[in-house]
């Protein structure tokens, strides 16, 4: 754009267009500069915020290392007097002398359990264990030497001697404090030593979320909230400090490997990746070294909050900006929206296409699932009538063979008497199964009669309590006082009950106490027969699909996968249904359920509902 005026006279002529191009490219370098000046205070923010964290910290940590250290000492020299009080007790000084060692025993353990320490015991001038608190515990110090021991050999020079070490007998560390034992001669005859337990100190620091370590002259770790980090090393041990430890038996098998352990950190130490602030305190004349450490990932988070702060307001500021661009771009955005919605509509159309072309396939799926289990079913039915043929002349043969067992004079009775009704009973039900599979080839008018439950369940119970028995397996039944009767075929409905014992004992057939119950209760005119077990449970698909033809999850040939099935049929032809859940505390729930015999449902005999 151009703009001319007088100005003397003369034209005068103003160009815009080149004082805009000239604004227009020092914009980049404004938007940069912009940039690192938030980034740089964004940066002093966050190293300001954790200057002063630090230092909060340090003061933090100060205060709280003088707490654990007093509470370390404490623990330390808590029982410091009593080697010395039991050095000079009678009972002491004649077992050091060749004395009885009994009541001393007695006397060691009632200290030992009133002021709760680990152990106390008496050695002689060997180091041999003459007399302990532990004297009827396994292990026991009594018979023990621990004349190699710094404690020991530094008693028999007449000082106190004070140790800390993995126990030699017990493997479990503990702080040792020694005091030589006089005889009336005024000569060392023994030492006797006690045993603290530092463990509930460590214990102490981890619940309370502390992170400590102690350590002692050689820089190994001997106490530490951190498990993992006890008998670590701060810096590797030299071959004179691992000869002496190894002559000390102080830790035992431990290998004593160096910690990853920095002490060069910004902050102070970093330990396993992870970076701390580090108080250290000395502990006492034994040399250790009390270390607190405050981690920095929360300084880190504070500075982080302060630059999170300072962020939020520039973020604001850049919003409020971005705002009334936003304001400019929004009549743009408005011309593009007819033609979004009609892209969503087109869209929304496809998908429709696609999702009923996936629905007409699965329902060629189904259908063809559904074909496959016909064609099975109508093979079944073909090989139960070949199956029903072959086997009627064995069963006739056997109940043949039991009548003549049964002819008057044979001299049958008692336990034969009744095993061979027992054999009566699984022969009419073997007749009965067998009659059922020719239902899968045609089909034939059911005996419907009204039966009591408590009769069917005890009849099944009777035919499987050898399998029980041999698996194992414990069955208990919660019955009724009063008859549960119900309308229809009863050994149809044995068959029903026992395809779901069947299934129990497959079910807990890895279980430790496998276990199976069955509950009978009758309520609202239905009577619900339970069985219970304390197996696995019922995976997501099998409580989807387990009454489904086929379907099984044994292993192949350990079953075909129709005794749910054809059980569920059995209930339907009867006005009843099979259901199945999981127990909250574990296992599986089957239940029958059958309409109570007042309501005499019309079940169909001729050639209505299929039976399987």
């Amino acid at each position: 754009m151009r703009i001319e005026k007088l100005a003397g006279g003369k034209p005068a002529t103003l160009d815009t267009g080149r004082t805009l191009t000239a604004k227009n490219n020092w914009r980049p370098y404004l938007i940069a500069a912009a940039l690192f000046a938030a980034v740089a205070g964004l940066v002093a923010v966050f190293w300001l915020s954790q200057q002063i964290s630090v230092s909060g910290e340090r003061r933090r940590s100060a205060d709280r290392m003088s707490l654990y250290l007093s509470t370390l000492v404490s623990a330390l020299e808590e029982h410091q007097h009593l080697p010395f009080i039991l050095s000079w007790d009678p009972l002491v000084v004649r077992a050091v002398e060749g004395g009885d060692t009994d009541e001393l025993n007695l006397r060691l353990e009632s200290f030992a359990n009133e002021a709760s320490i680990d152990a106390i015991y008496l050695m002689d001038p060997t180091g041999l264990t003459i007399a302990a608190s532990n004297w009827n515990e396994s292990p026991t110090f009594v018979g023990k030497n621990y004349g190699f021991r710094p404690y020991f050999k530094e008693a028999l020079t007449g000082r106190r001697g004070d140790f800390f070490a993995i126990g030699a007998t017990t493997q479990q560390p503990g702080y040792f404090i020694s005091e030589p034992v006089y005889a009336a001669s005024g000569e060392i005859a023994g030492v006797i030593a006690l045993k603290v337990d530092l463990t509930p100190l460590t214990r102490a620091w981890r619940e309370g979320g502390e992170t400590l370590l102690a350590t002692d002259p050689r820089g190994v770790v001997i106490l530490a909230s951190n498990p993992a980090w006890t008998y670590n090393t701060l810096s590797p041990l030299s071959r004179n400090d691992r000869d002496e430890i190894a002559s000390e038996r102080q830790f035992g098998n431990e290998p004593l490997e160096p910690l990853d352990y920095d002490p060069a950190s910004r902050f102070g130490v970093e330990i396993d990746g992870t970076r701390y602030i580090q108080t250290v305190r000395d502990v006492g004349h034994l040399g250790w070294t009390l270390h607190y450490l405050a981690p920095v990932g929360p300084i880190n988070g504070q500075a982080w909050q302060s630059v999170i702060l300072a962020a939020s307001a520039l973020l604001l500021m850049v919003v409020a900006f971005l705002l009334a661009r936003a304001r400019r771009v929004r009549s743009a955005l408005s011309a593009s929206q007819e033609e979004r919605r009609g892209l969503r509509a087109i869209n929304r159309k496809l998908a429709e296409e696609i999702e009923e072309r996936k629905a007409a396939e699965r329902r060629l799926e189904r259908a063809q699932k559904e074909l496959q289990q016909v064609s099975k079913l109508a093979a079944l039915g073909q090989l139960s009538a070949s199956v029903t043929h072959e086997l009627g002349q064995p069963i006739a043969a056997m109940r043949n063979y039991l009548a003549a067992a049964d002819l008057p004079g044979n001299g049958i009775d008692g336990e034969a008497r009744e095993l061979v009704d027992q054999l009566n009973g699984i022969t009419a039900r073997m007749e009965h199964i067998t009659a059922q599979l020719r239902f899968f080839a045609h089909r034939e008018p059911e005996k419907l009669t009204r039966f009591d439950l408590r009769d069917v369940i005890g009849s099944v119970l009777t035919m499987m309590q050898p399998d029980l028995d041999g698996a194992g397996i414990a069955l208990r039944f919660d019955s009724v006082d009063k008859p549960v009767s119900a309308f229809g075929d009863m050994f149809r409905i044995e068959q029903v009950l026992v395809n779901l014992i069947r299934n129990a004992m497959d079910a807990v057939a890895e279980t430790d106490k496998p276990e199976i119950r069955i509950v009978l209760t009758e309520d609202a005119g239905e009577i619900h027969l339970n069985v219970f077990d304390n197996g696995p449970g019922l995976s997501e698909e099998a409580r989807t699909r387990a009454d489904d033809p086929f379907y099984t999850t044994k292993a192949s040939g350990a079953g075909m996968g129709l005794g749910l099935s054809i059980s569920a049929s059995i209930l339907k032809d009867h006005d009843g249904k099979l259901s199945f859940v999981n127990q909250p505390g574990g296992g599986a729930q089957f239940t029958m359920i059958l309409p109570a015999s007042e309501r005499e449902v019309a079940l169909e005999t001729g050639g209505g509902r299929g039976t399987v």
